[in-house]
């Protein structure tokens, strides 16, 4: 490895609302020189991304705000619209499928020639679908080896336009951009196992699936709880709809000894919609460092996916990862994904709800959050902490 070496990235998303692609960042700066070719919004994750920007100055962030570039942008916004209308006469068009699929595929083709233009690049790693066309091209004029990072099965996702063929069209971005690279990164055994199924790779091509957990050390030592109520956290990016917050309104109106903490950018609309009582806790979003000492304070863990697509069923959420590394014991869902993950443990991190939230925390044995057992699952945590799985990442490049 060699800082005179370069290293892209590309995104559609955020900084903040891609921490998997800051965590790779923050390691491979150390060995190599990164530019993030990203998106800049006005929302959530605005203050998270420049707080990202503000810790790691040695790495070239290029952010796209759309709001900037207007003309680009409704230039671009066309370029979707439009091909959406060929779509159907062109459905293995490389370029078709990518620009129909994603208002932002084209935009960020367009600003890979804000790159520098005399440096030899390395390699280029694609953080979501919405980047694999942007990352192909841009990687075969470079000469550089291709990455993809599939933290998500996309064909499995919800289609929320031009949806005769948005599966159609997902499934061929992925099949060319798996075919032209060089390794691939999975966030979960149950989304690698689905694309072996359908897609072809060259025989050298690396692949690894990585956690999407955090370092060791950004965890404290779980603390006892001082209150008589079992405190149980959920927390995500953003707190809304179809993210299985019901079965929480349902069980804190029948457990009132029970406090439930929910942590997140918030869906006004939704809050509104809904009877919050007393024992639900609304917290604002918080930076990574903030919510993980929060999560020292306590005991349960919930990671309610709905399994509401493909993707949501097999996917591992970044949330029961993280509560695990603290020491919660965790209350999932049946899906996929989670019971895997539960399951590949050999300690009692957590159980999966096969009835009812409301029935299992009824009949919890609160001896599982005595503190010297939170502190025993958050020893065990230390096992599949980035520490140990970033080495993954260091053999890919090897």
């Amino acid at each position: 490895m060699n800082k005179k070496l370069h290293i892209v990235f590309l995104t559609t998303s955020s900084l903040a609302a891609n921490p998997r692609l800051v965590k790779e960042v923050e390691l491979l700066k150390k060995e190599f020189t990164c530019y993030v070719l990203s998106f800049k919004h006005h929302d959530w994750s605005l203050e998270l991304s420049e707080a990202i920007k503000s810790r790691n100055p040695e790495v070239h962030f290029i952010e796209i705000d759309r709001k900037m570039v207007a003309l680009q942008t409704i230039l671009c916004k066309i370029i979707h619209k439009s091909a959406i209308l060929f779509n159907n006469h062109f459905s293995k068009s490389f370029k078709i499928c990518a620009f129909s699929s994603n208002d932002k595929a084209a935009q960020l083709y367009f600003n890979t020639s804000s790159l520098p233009k005399h440096i030899k690049i390395s390699r280029v790693i694609a953080h979501n679908i919405g980047a694999f066309y942007a990352a192909v091209n841009y990687s075969e004029k470079k000469a550089a080896a291709l990455q993809l990072d599939i933290e998500d099965y996309y064909p499995g996702e919800a289609s929320y336009f031009n949806k005769k063929l948005e599966t159609q069209n997902r499934l061929h971005l992925m099949e060319v951009s798996f075919s032209k690279s060089d390794a691939i990164t999975y966030a979960s055994l149950g989304i690698q196992l689905e694309c072996e199924k359908h897609f072809k790779v060259k025989g050298e091509t690396k692949q690894e699936m990585i956690l999407n957990s955090f370092n060791d050390l950004d965890f404290t030592e779980p603390k006892a709880n001082s209150s008589e109520k079992i405190k149980c956290v959920w927390y995500s990016q953003y707190i809304g709809p179809n993210r299985g917050l019901e079965q929480i309104f349902e069980a804190a109106r029948s457990l009132g000894k029970v406090e439930f903490h929910i942590v997140g950018s918030q869906n006004q609309d939704f809050l509104g919609s809904v009877t919050l009582s007393e024992n639900i806790i609304i917290h604002d979003i918080m930076q990574q460092s903030e919510l993980h000492a929060f999560l020292a304070t306590m005991d349960i863990g919930l990671a309610l996916e709905p399994g509401k697509d493909l993707n949501n069923t097999i996917a591992l959420s970044n949330k029961i990862i993280t509560y695990a590394q603290a020491g919660l014991y965790v209350l999932a869902t049946d899906t996929v994904g989670q019971s895997q993950f539960l399951k590949s443990l050999d300690y009692n991190a957590g159980f999966i709800i096969q009835s009812s939230l409301i029935d299992i925390l009824l009949q919890f044995d609160t001896t599982l959050l005595a503190v010297s057992t939170k502190i025993d699952r958050w020893k065990c945590a230390k096992l599949f902490s980035w520490d140990n799985e970033k080495l993954k990442i260091n053999k890919l490049l090897s």
